[in-house]
């Protein structure tokens, strides 16, 4: 009797977890579908497959939309805005968990309260300063900003590195290693699934954001992808589902194609960030 009931109770939480796995696919694969659409077939039923494939939306979107600008202006901060956050929370993470000096715990606490602070409170300062700095509208203005944005790198590091075994890093020391050999050589090393997770994370944050990038750059020719696309949705959405449809695709299927390339390394930096040494 026991068994029959594990076996139901087993079948309906795989029945449920299909029916949530098909929730989430399915406006994916729709979204995909519709841009191979003529634009005559959107007034038949939304469930239609597309009579073709039409990749002429995919031509129509890239010349109209200017594709190709935004993804080297998006591709441009996103790398060098990455490349920062990674050099510095992975840095400030270590010192603060794996050095022994009076003020880490303080250090801390004041980087975890970044996280606590929306984004919109900090545009208005942040448009001052840019504008004193003379930063305004240039994609110089935006890779600092994204940059300075270390907190939630910062602590998912830090419980990280709690987990690594502190008598390998005491043995290189020993070996003759200064800290930054250590850090370099062993830490960085055996941190790369946590790497991995931060980066992804300031990747999708960076390459989908509207918010930031609209407010601080207003040139068409140094526009981020979001910001191009909102434009795009704004002058053709209404009359051209099909190319519309066809951008929307182009610029979500970058951090699908690295999230399903990196999604093991995701999950084991998260988990292995959430064990306290």
């Amino acid at each position: 009797m026991r068994w029959k009931k594990r076996n139901v109770s087993g079948i309906v939480l795989k029945a449920l977890l299909i029916c949530l796995l098909i929730t989430d696919i399915y406006p994916f694969v729709w979204m995909f579908l519709s841009s191979f659409k003529k634009n005559v077939e959107f007034s038949q039923s939304m469930f239609a497959l597309p009579g073709q494939l039409y990749f002429q939306n995919y031509i129509e979107a890239y010349r109209l939309a200017d594709i190709g600008v935004l993804f080297k202006n998006t591709v441009f901060v996103t790398f060098i805005s990455i490349a920062i956050i990674w050099f510095f929370s992975a840095t400030v993470a270590f010192a603060i968990t794996k050095m022994r000096w009076r003020l880490s715990g303080t250090v801390l606490t004041y980087v975890q309260l970044g996280m606590f602070i929306p984004a919109f409170v900090l545009l208005l300062p942040q448009f001052l300063m840019l504008q004193k700095l003379q930063l305004l509208n240039t994609l110089w203005a935006l890779i600092l900003v994204f940059s300075t944005n270390i907190s939630m790198s910062v602590y998912l590091l830090t419980g990280f590195y709690r987990a690594l075994p502190d008598e390998i890093l005491e043995a290189s020391v020993i070996d003759g290693c200064s800290i930054y050999q250590t850090f370099w050589r062993i830490a960085a090393p055996m941190s790369i699934n946590g790497y991995v997770t931060v980066i992804m994370l300031a990747f999708v944050n960076i390459w989908n954001d509207l918010l930031i990038s609209q407010t601080f750059v207003s040139s068409t020719g140094k526009r981020m992808l979001q910001v191009g696309l909102a434009a795009f949705l704004d002058a053709k959405g209404a009359r051209e589902w099909g190319p519309t449809f066809a951008a929307i695709v182009m610029s979500v299927f970058p951090t699908l194609v690295i999230y399903l390339i990196l999604n093991k390394k995701i999950i084991a930096g998260l988990s292995a960030g959430s064990i306290k040494g």
